[in-house]
């Protein structure tokens, strides 16, 4: 009987000429775009309704994402148990995601159902019935997880980082207590829906077996949606403002440290962004990159440490975060700041460029690989402007990139006293 060899890596192949299919576009009669991909073996219809409002756009704290989180258990015809029956009775679901420029509203039902699930759907997404009870029972469940995340030094460092990048002045750098939850309303989460839920804020993303009375009736129920104001855009933030670094807050009992190197860098539109995205990989992107062979392999300082890049309006948050054994959190930081300078110092490798190159073009495949991926994706390009030809301008990056540009980036961006140090735990 032959047996796989395992023990030898197959052969990698370069990736080009990669030419994405661009969605069908389909315009309402209210202005709402409809980019759709088909795919006549998806009977299980996935539907994406982003609005263009997020964390940054609250005026006060939780009262947006309250309005959208609680829509599933707001229909104006059923109760949360008989909502969530009629849900499961026709094979659907529906789930909501609050992130800092916007919530996605991700709906799937089986295509046969359409007309028996999704006028149920549209009402308590375009005319939500809050209830009393239903607000008074999530509050509760978020007070717990209040009181249960702040002895995490995981959750308490993220909180940190958020406060110290956009300050007490907007929503979303206040830190969550018992008093900002209790105080939202109905009214206020009303007020909230009806500001934000219009034409004007909305794109829809949908993928599967697709054929005219599917669209038809998708769209004779979005098309109700009225006009309003569209959302302000997030232009350049103060950020970091008299913050000094590090920031730190003690738990003394803690057995770990959680730590956040950061510091601002470019938008998702800038021509420098590309680039950045494989420096960044290279550095704590992924298992084999620079810090996770130093403190994970070498120096054992912790199972997992990681860089990344989140995006908002015009500019993004270059992280470095790890959870680190107490008596390593400041050996932990200092091997983070001498691995990236010695990326500024000493010529990256060619094999290990070649190895974080071949990483990202299959991370690139996989995010295209069936149509509910290429949905997501397609999804996230739009929120800044780009299409399907980003997938080959990346890929292009990555393919004309090499060791010495890498290098020179390194130089202008990892320099000491651009990062903020956030750290949760105990320095011993």
């Amino acid at each position: 009987m032959a047996f796989l060899d395992r023990s030898t890596p197959p052969a990698p192949y370069p990736v080009t000429d990669i030419t994405l299919t661009a969605p069908r576009r389909h315009v309402l009669p209210n202005g709402i775009p409809l980019f759709v991909i088909d795919n006549p073996s998806l009977d299980l219809i996935h539907l994406t309704v982003e609005v263009g409002a997020g964390a940054l756009h609250e005026s006060q704290k939780h009262v947006l994402s309250f309005a959208y989180l609680l829509l599933k258990e707001s229909s104006p015809k059923h109760n949360a148990t008989e909502m969530d029956g009629l849900l499961d009775f026709y094979g659907a679901t529906c789930s909501v995601s609050v992130t800092l420029e916007s919530i996605k509203i991700k709906i799937t039902f089986p295509k046969k159902n359409v007309a028996d699930i999704l006028p149920s759907i549209f009402e308590f997404l375009s005319t939500p019935h809050y209830r009393e009870e239903n607000l008074a029972l999530y509050k509760s469940r978020r007070v717990k997880d209040l009181e249960y995340n702040s002895q995490k030094t995981n959750v308490r460092c993220s909180q940190l980082a958020k406060n110290a990048l956009f300050g007490n002045e907007m929503a979303a750098g206040q830190f969550s207590t018992r008093e900002n939850l209790m105080a939202v309303t109905i009214p206020q989460m009303e007020q909230s829906h009806r500001e934000t839920f219009c034409a004007e804020n909305i794109r829809m993303f949908a993928t599967g077996n697709f054929d005219t009375e599917l669209e038809n009736c998708i769209s004779q129920l979005f098309e109700q949606i009225p006009h309003g104001k569209r959302a302000a855009e997030i232009h350049d933030l103060t950020l970091f403002e008299g913050v000094s670094s590090p920031v730190f807050e003690q738990m003394p009992d803690s057995v770990q440290s959680s730590i956040m190197i950061c510091r601002t860098g470019p938008g998702y539109c800038d021509e420098q962004r590309r680039p950045l995205t494989i420096l960044s990989t290279l550095t704590g992107g992924y298992f084999s990159s620079r810090l996770m062979q130093r403190l994970r392999e070498k120096d054992g300082f912790t199972y997992g440490v990681y860089s990344d890049l989140t995006y908002f309006g015009n500019q993004s948050l270059f992280s470095i975060s790890s959870d680190v054994n107490v008596q390593h959190t400041q050996a932990a930081i200092d091997a983070c700041f001498e691995e990236l300078d010695r990326l500024c110092r000493e010529p990256i490798p060619d094999e290990e460029v070649e190895m974080v190159k071949h990483y990202i073009e299959g991370s690139l495949l996989r995010r295209v690989e069936n149509s509910v991926s290429y949905l997501k994706q397609y999804n996230d390009w739009q929120s800044y402007g780009l299409d399907e030809r980003e997938f080959q301008r990346m890929l292009q990056q990555v393919n004309d990139i090499t060791a010495e540009e890498l290098m020179d980036l390194a130089k202008i961006f990892f320099e000491h006293n651009k990062f903020t140090q956030i750290i949760v735990g105990n320095i011993l």
